[in-house]
């Protein structure tokens, strides 16, 4: 994917194994291929394994025709998700450490490519430079749920603190490439910790001295009201979007495409 190759972004997404729809509209969107190498960029399927062979068999599949499918060997659950984003550190610290910065993202969120391109050219770089770089939607003093219901519960034997120090949203967020190597090498003496937003963004990233830097202004991630603002989104203000129905994301793309007016047709070619 990226050897021997000009790449400027890595995109990793997040993706269950049995989400084939998802990664299929992804490449048929906002990852298409094309569109992303006119940016310089690639993307990647981040994944575990599952007990069913049928599912293995098929992602091997999707895998010989695609070639974008990173897996890792852990079973992939909801309480495992930490390693999943440890397999995409130690993936980009193996094999896409030419990129400038990583992109990542869960398998329900639309990117909006032009607009992080454009800020992170003409805006983000000027400003902090390439290095020691977590742009994303951060989080301060969230509560830590104690609710024995929730999926969400942590018990106080396993996080004293009742708030969590700053982190950020796991939905997506954007690394420079060498705090992905950083992190990847602090993941070996950082103790593991289910919740993978918190252990990766804010776990890691205190192991390795970076804070975060916010970019909550360019998140939309109420997926109830997204359509809305696509069909009026004369500013271009959002980079990352949550999408409520998969069925609607080619329209709400679409919509997106619209609204860029010329920016998709003359975007020039980012450059390091």
């Amino acid at each position: 994917m990226c050897a021997g190759k000009d790449v400027y972004f890595i995109v990793y997404v997040h993706t269950s194994p049995t989400n084939f729809r998802k990664r299929q509209t992804i490449r048929h969107t906002w990852g298409d291929p094309h569109l992303l190498k006119k940016y310089k960029a690639r993307l990647v399927f981040v994944l575990g394994k599952v007990a069913d062979d049928k599912v293995m068999t098929k992602i091997k599949m999707e895998y010989s025709h695609y070639g974008d499918i990173v897996q890792e060997d852990f079973m992939d659950s909801y309480r495992n998700l930490t390693y999943k984003g440890i397999a995409a550190l130690k993936w980009i610290t193996h094999h896409c450490r030419q990129a400038s910065f990583a992109i990542k993202s869960d398998d329900d969120i639309m990117i909006n490519f032009f607009k992080i391109v454009d800020e992170i050219k003409h805006q983000t770089v000027n400003k902090y430079g390439t290095k020691n770089l977590i742009l994303c939607n951060q989080w301060v003093r969230m509560k830590v749920l104690r609710d024995e219901k929730s999926k969400w519960y942590i018990p106080k034997k396993d996080f004293k603190p009742d708030f969590f120090p700053p982190y950020c949203s796991g939905s997506a967020f954007i690394l420079s490439v060498d705090v992905c190597e950083k992190m990847y090498n602090a993941s070996f003496f950082t103790p593991f910790f289910w919740v993978d937003d918190y252990y990766i963004t804010g776990a890691l990233a205190k192991a390795i001295n970076v804070k975060q830097k916010r970019w909550n202004d360019f998140y939309m991630l109420n997926g109830k009201i997204v359509s809305d603002i696509l069909r009026n989104n004369s500013k271009n203000k959002y980079a990352f979007f949550h999408i409520g129905k998969l069925n609607s994301i080619y329209k709400m793309w679409k919509n997106l495409i619209n609204g860029m007016n010329e920016i998709p047709l003359n975007a020039t070619t980012a450059k390091s």
